[in-house]
């Protein structure tokens, strides 16, 4: 009799621990994610980014993705999908796309965290921007005392630089250095003596149509000081 009970004893405990269920923990990883990227209007670029493994389930894959991306820009592989840590490293290619800001979504996806979305601003820029810029445009300018309209002519300088002719409608004696930044956009206007008399400084930005300048101007023609913002389009 006491046989069959140790016997009835063992094959209960064997059925019970065959109903415990192993359960991993839900994954816990960590995306080493951008604020800004620039990619030449017609360039490629590599974007990685690492999914990092912190704890839990190290089995479980997480797919990443990018959505969103602007005209004439492509990636050559649109997702990755692997275990924690790796690298996602997204090829863009970029085919006479516009110049601008574009913001663009990284989009990550596991069993156990479900969805989670970065964004970040994918600049599209003209590495030697001096030569895009060049060109004849219309500029307006509004300033305290007026607006008013005028014609200029950008030259480039270099591959960083333009000079403004007649900028601010001051005379064709006049020329305006500007120095650019071609992976942010932005355009500098440091203090210099311009022709006719004129001191000048200020600071702006540019598209791919137009160039915007907020500057500060000492001894205009008629004998006063400017405070104007300048928008030149072509």
């Amino acid at each position: 009799m006491k046989n069959c009970v140790l016997i009835s004893l063992l094959t209960l405990s064997l059925f019970a621990g065959s109903c415990v269920k192993n359960t991993n923990p839900p994954l816990s990883y960590l995306i080493d994610t951008v604020t800004n990227v620039y990619i030449n209007y017609n360039d490629s670029l590599h974007v990685p980014f690492q999914v990092k493994f912190l704890t839990g389930n190290y089995f479980e894959s997480v797919t990443v993705s990018l959505a969103n991306l602007p005209p004439h820009v492509r990636v050559a592989k649109d997702t990755f999908t692997a275990k924690p840590t790796f690298i996602a490293d997204f090829l863009l290619y970029a085919d006479s796309a516009v110049v601008g800001d574009y913001p663009v979504t990284l989009v990550a996806y596991s069993p156990s965290t479900g969805y989670r979305y970065y964004t970040f601003n994918l600049g599209v820029t003209h590495y030697h921007c001096g030569p895009f810029l060049a060109g004849n445009y219309t500029g307006s300018n509004s300033c305290k005392p007026t607006n008013y309209t005028y014609s200029s002519r950008a030259t480039a300088s270099g591959d960083t630089a333009i000079v403004v002719n007649n900028f601010g409608g001051y005379g064709t004696n006049v020329n305006a250095f500007l120095k650019l930044n071609c992976n942010t956009d932005s355009v500098y206007v440091y203090t210099q003596n311009v022709g006719n008399g004129i001191t000048m400084t200020g600071s702006g930005h540019f598209t791919s149509s137009q160039i915007f300048v907020k500057y500060v101007a000492l001894n205009v023609p008629g004998g006063y000081n400017d405070t104007c913002t300048a928008i030149f389009t072509r």
